[in-house]
């Protein structure tokens, strides 16, 4: 009889181990459906978080911030044979959140490139590009809103911005500060290429004139536009100008009711003899803007840069003052605030033989804050280029760029304070050391003092061609925000 009930004591212990087992897998269950898995950041530079591993190339990207510590992300998509729009969000722990390999923002038929991007203050974002669906000799102007869950808001593929006769191409876009953007753009309608604007409101309506208002009309080209908020539900753009023999730099500023407010064909920022080229362009916190170009009154490449007020009266010295006259040339500025009106510019740098990185801050009167002809971000053997900014959020920077110190091109970051203090290691951290080469890195900070950066991948180049992937770095330097 004993024998009988210890026989039945274990199979009952074991029915109930049994039953919790049961009953602790179903509780985990449930709580990993409520509950999205983390994925986090990696700690390791040659892992990284995967954004769109996707056939074909992904390419051309571009950045913002989602407003809650994480990025949103833009490209070119060949996956299609032909170039599409697709766009991707990421949160502030790393995890990926819409649909693998990204939402297309525009799939219409033949080639969409050149992707710009900006906030909608809802957690969403604004995208233009250009497109050529209406034919190959007739690029238009198309953009497309997107919600805080990836949602497309205007047309499916995108809401006409310019449809006019001949190409329309290199649109720049700011945020409007009431969920809209203002847009300019390349326009060859006449004999010339000019530039035209178009504001856009949050639920995809034209505010202004049909196919858009005449920024520059003056005779030669006007090109490469880029334009920040005048702070006052305008916007203020800046260009290279050649109504010379050589190109100028001018700008001009239209208020949101589509009215320019500067001289008709805009003010000139540099007249300088020589080319002044490629110019970048940053608010000042008052309505005006700091400019910084490339320039070549001196023989070569230097970087110069001129303060504009909000009535379009340089602020500086005529034709702007010298951030790095260095022998060799200095290409490609990139800029961004200081966070007390001045600027922090950051370029590529040849006086060493190969191109390094270098930057040099100037405040709001045009002095400019650290050593002569730059300081040094990174001066590692090979080569550093294609440079990336944004503001750390605490009156100093953070700077991305392709660097090939070891065999293959790898991503770098440096933060740098406004007093010229290198914050991060010597010649900058790490960002992405995978197999193969990784370029063109863009950057949005994270919101306490660090910053989240995705570049073009060819780790899988065995599967595809480019791929994205990104990595955040906290406000210490380290890896994986932690």
């Amino acid at each position: 009889m004993q024998v009988k009930i210890n026989y039945l004591k274990n199979i009952l212990r074991r029915t109930f181990q049994s039953l919790s087992i049961y009953l602790i897998l179903g509780f985990l269950v449930v709580i990993n459906l409520q509950c999205p898995a983390i994925a986090g950041w990696s700690s390791n530079s040659r892992e990284n978080t995967a954004i769109c591993t996707a056939q074909g190339q992904q390419s051309a990207l571009q950045i913002i911030s989602d407003g809650a510590g994480g990025a949103i992300v833009t490209w070119e998509d060949t996956r299609d044979v032909h170039s599409d729009i697709y766009v991707q969000k990421v949160d502030e722990h790393g995890n990926v959140l819409w649909k693998k390999d990204g939402m297309p923002v525009c799939v219409a038929s033949e080639n969409q490139k050149r992707p710009r991007i900006v906030s909608d203050g809802s957690g969403g974002a604004i995208i233009v590009w250009q497109d050529v669906r209406d034919g190959k000799s007739n690029c238009d102007i198309y953009a497309q809103r997107i919600d805080a869950e990836g949602n497309p808001q205007w047309v499916d593929n995108g809401v006409p911005i310019c449809t006019e006769v001949k190409e329309q191409t290199s649109p720049c876009i700011v945020a409007d500060g009431a969920g809209g953007a203002i847009i300019i753009w390349e326009d060859a309608r006449t004999n010339y290429v000019d530039l035209y604007a178009q504001r856009v409101n949050k639920n995809g309506e034209l505010l202004w004139a049909k196919n858009g208002v005449l920024a520059c009309g003056a005779s030669g080209t006007q090109g490469a536009p880029e334009a920040v908020p005048d702070g006052a539900g305008g916007v203020i753009i800046v260009w290279q100008d050649f109504r010379k023999s050589y190109a100028d730099i001018y700008a001009q500023r239209i208020d949101g009711g589509g009215n320019v407010l500067w001289d008709k064909w805009g003010v000139p920022v540099c007249s300088a003899q020589g080319h002044e080229s490629f110019p970048v362009i940053v608010s000042n916190g008052a309505e005006g803007a700091i400019v910084a170009w490339i320039d070549t009154r001196n023989g070569n490449n230097d970087i110069f840069a001129q303060q504009l007020d909000g009535s379009g009266i340089v602020q500086w010295l005529a034709n702007g003052i010298s951030l790095c006259s260095a022998p060799g040339n200095q290409n490609y500025p990139v800029i961004t605030t200081d966070g007390a009106g001045g600027a922090i510019v950051a370029w590529w740098d040849m006086r060493g033989g190969d191109f390094n990185i270098y930057a040099q801050c100037v405040d709001l009167a045009g002095y400019v804050q650290w050593e002569k002809d730059g300081l040094a971000i990174c001066a590692e053997s090979g080569i550093q280029n294609y440079v990336s900014i944004t503001s750390d959020g605490a009156d100093g920077a953070i700077l991305a760029w392709d660097d090939n110190r070891t065999s293959t091109y790898d991503i770098y970051a440096q933060r740098i304070n406004r007093k010229g203090l290198i914050l991060w290691e010597k010649n900058g951290i790490g960002v992405c050391t995978a197999s193969n080469t990784q370029c063109f890195p863009v950057l949005v900070r994270d919101g306490i003092g660090g910053a989240i950066i995705a570049w073009q991948d060819k780790r899988n180049m065995d599967k595809s061609y480019w791929d994205i992937y990104a990595q955040k770095v906290n406000a210490q330097g380290s890896l994986g925000g932690k």
